[in-house]
């Protein structure tokens, strides 16, 4: 066993590979090996100074535990049979001949031809020798690993699982792909069958290797997970890379997590930062590409193989003399999909940096495709537009709404801006003056990322500044603790929020169900004790609630409970499209937050107009957000998934929030302030221009005819 062989000589020095090995031995009823190799997992992980790399979860480690104990037993009872044999006489051994002859009986033996099977003199079939058997060619040889994980794993795993693993197992040296073996297994979501039917193309007629360019909302990101999955339960991709804008990281990992149930690492992880070699050598990996391409990584990250390499907004790779470009080029990979909704942004030149990364020479030479494709002095225009459409129906699949029949009703949004009291407006000033002089004092215990937070909840709630402000005040090393005992003072004062008031109002006029999302556990805590007090029946709904808490709530607020509170994207994965009206109480900073949320509603199989209420104080950093969103780009009237692509354009790569943070904390006087936000404002105007005149270039180039 060559993996064996790899440990014994010290070379296999990954705990998923150590682990693979202890399962398979333990397969091959190896127990010996399958003990070693698993007490060595256990002993690494509990020193000080760890030998194998990667990282090692919960469950995998119980399972490492799982298989020392089954090796154990099994030690316990051949212990115990060896003694009681000790007292038999000796049995005659069994001859190879009948050992083959049983093997091979009715032709079922494995690797026995249809024509020994149907020889002439069967009655002579425990004369045919080794010898005399056809020599196998062997094709393919699939990896034994996920079915031995299987048996391990017998304990957790129902029958319908392990069947499906043993049938994966059979099927995964075979070229179609007309069923997919992945569907049964996927979680809380509904794959369509554009969806299935692109992973089918890709994987049959592309080899792997494919730019997926369907429009904005209509699931890329299934439609590479369908194939990712496929590929690994085929035993074909053992290590994936999947590179993304920062802002995509995080979503995408849960996406993984929650849709396809693999677990990922990412580059937010404190390994990222603390070893990269070692963490860049993890077998499934989520990174931000910006983190990828920097001095820092990027060697560990084009050092090694990987079987699969997903690129998110690929679009960004469009001009080959970035760092973006040259990043996908240097990676040594397999199998190779690039997501983007807007393949050509400007020119013809940017189809061609993207096909060359994904298949080079497809499109020949720079020179040759602009001499055959491009018209002159119109790089957007192009020439031989059928024999350009043959050649990109190669490499591409683009999946429209006309074709896949998909629409969403509309959805409405409202802004409710509510009057702060006296009490309220003085402390949100306040703190407003506190971050700001933090933020500019060179010396201070607070991080930026302290001080925005701490500003994002004064637009959630004065009970999340609070809860904030006393942890901030519990520090013994935080100079300003005066300071921030003054401001607790302030918040202690507000009885009921302006937006609470307005939320009541809402709630009792109308009787239909609502969806309300907040940020803060704090701000969940102080509505629900209103409601109580209102008597207005709800359901919570938060990530520190188990799995059967969560589908209780869910279940209760399906039955007909009026309001659902949730946090962060909460029911992400349930059916809620029951419901069609969703309360923002705060604001998330970043705008993409904020189509998750209203993702949670407006999706497929909503029948009814969805209406979005947005609350937030008048004069707040929500208020001034909610303005360049609603009023300056219509974010509410997009597609789902277009703001994305808008806010992919800005200048630079800082993020949305920090920008907005930026302008608050550095221009103290309001005109100024007002300005700088016309100025944010101005640039998302011409971001989403940009976008809608790349969108209508690619309906022109492509049209209708890219889709499965």
């Amino acid at each position: 066993m060559l993996w064996e062989q790899q440990y014994r000589q010290g070379t296999l020095s990954n705990y998923q590979d150590c682990l693979r090995l202890s399962s398979l031995a333990l397969h091959q009823k190896n127990y010996p090996l399958a003990r070693e190799v698993a007490e060595a997992i256990i002993a690494d992980v509990n020193s000080d100074s760890p030998r194998l790399t990667g990282r090692l979860s919960k469950a995998k480690l119980k399972e490492a535990r799982e298989i020392l104990l089954h090796c154990k037993d099994v030690e316990k009872v051949e212990s115990c049979n060896a003694r009681k044999t000790a007292t038999l006489p000796n049995l005659p051994p069994q001859t190879a001949e009948k050992d083959a002859l049983r093997a091979t009986e009715n032709g079922k033996g494995i690797g026995v031809s249809p024509a020994a099977s149907s020889s002439p003199h069967p009655e002579k079939s425990e004369d045919i020798t080794p010898e005399q058997l056809p020599e196998l060619k062997i094709v393919f040889e699939a990896d034994s690993s996920s079915i031995a994980e299987a048996f391990s794993r017998r304990r957790e795993n129902d029958r319908a699982v392990l069947e499906l693993t043993l049938k994966a197992y059979r099927l995964s040296f075979r070229t179609s792909y007309d069923q997919l073996l992945c569907l049964p297994t996927l979680r809380d979501v509904r794959s369509l069958w554009h969806q299935e039917e692109t992973a089918r193309k890709v994987m049959k007629d592309f080899r792997g290797r494919a730019i997926l360019a369907d429009e904005v909302g209509l699931g890329k990101t299934i439609e590479a997970g369908l194939i990712l999955k496929e590929y690994v339960m085929r035993g074909l991709v053992r290590s994936v890379l999947v590179l993304a804008p920062s802002s995509l990281v995080q979503q995408w990992r849960e996406e993984l997590a929650g849709k396809f149930g693999m677990e990922f690492v990412s580059t937010g992880d404190p390994l990222c930062r603390e070893d990269p070699e070692r963490f860049w050598g993890e077998p499934f990996i989520v990174g931000s590409i910006q983190t990828a391409r920097s001095r820092r990584h990027f060697d560990a990250v084009t050092s090694r193989f990987y079987d699969l390499v997903i690129v998110d907004e690929a679009h960004h790779m469009k001009n080959r003399n970035t760092l973006n470009w040259k990043l996908v080029n240097n990676i040594q990979k397999t199998f190779l999909l690039m997501l983007t909704a807007t393949p050509v942004q400007n020119s013809l030149e940017e189809l061609y940096n993207l096909v060359t990364l994904l298949r080079p020479g497809h499109l020949k030479t720079q020179k040759a495709f602009k001499e055959r494709f491009v018209t002159r002095g119109n790089p957007a225009d192009p020439r031989n537009r059928e024999a350009l459409r043959q050649l990109l129906k190669e490499v591409m699949v683009r999946n429209t709404r006309s074709v896949t029949q998909l629409q969403l009703p509309p959805r409405f949004a409202t802004t409710v801006r509510t009057t702060p009291s006296e009490a309220e407006a003085a402390f949100y000033d306040a703190v407003g003056t506190f971050v700001a002089e933090q933020a500019d004092a060179r010396r201070t215990s607070l991080s930026k990322l302290a001080l925005k937070r701490l500003l994002e909840a004064a637009g959630s709630s004065h009970a999340a500044t609070l809860r904030m402000l006393e942890r901030m005040g519990e520090r013994p090393e935080n100079g300003s603790q005066g300071r921030v005992q003054e401001l607790i003072s302030l918040g202690r004062r507000i009885q009921v929020s302006g937006k609470a008031r307005k939320v009541l109002e809402l709630l009792k006029a109308s009787p239909e169900q609502k969806i309300i999302f907040v940020n803060y556990i704090a701000t969940m805590e102080y509505l629900r004790d209103l409601f109580r007090e209102h008597g207005i029946p709800y359901e919570l709904y938060y990530g520190g609630m188990s799995a059967s808490q969560k589908q209780a709530a869910m279940d209760a607020f399906q039955q007909g409970r009026r309001i659902l509170l949730a946090t962060g994207s909460g029911g992400e994965g349930h059916n809620l499209q029951f419901c069609h009206i969703l309360l923002n109480y705060d604001l998330p900073w970043n705008p993409m937050e904020i189509e998750q949320r209203i993702g949670r509603i407006h999706r497929i199989g909503q029948e009814k107009e969805v209406q979005i209420y947005n609350f937030c104080a008048s004069g707040s950093i929500e208020d001034r957000i909610l303005d360049i969103l609603d009023r300056k780009i219509n974010m509410f009237e997009l597609v789902v998934g277009e703001i994305d692509m808008i806010l992919g354009r800005l200048q630079g790569e800082e993020d949305f929030s920090d920008m907005v943070y930026e302008i608050w904390v550095k221009h103290r006087e309001e005109e100024d302030r007002e300005r700088a936000f016309d100025a944010l404002a101005a640039q998302l105007k011409r971001a989403r221009s940009a976008y809608e005149k790349s969108r209508e270039l690619d309906e022109k180039l492509f049209q209708e005819d890219f889709g499965v």
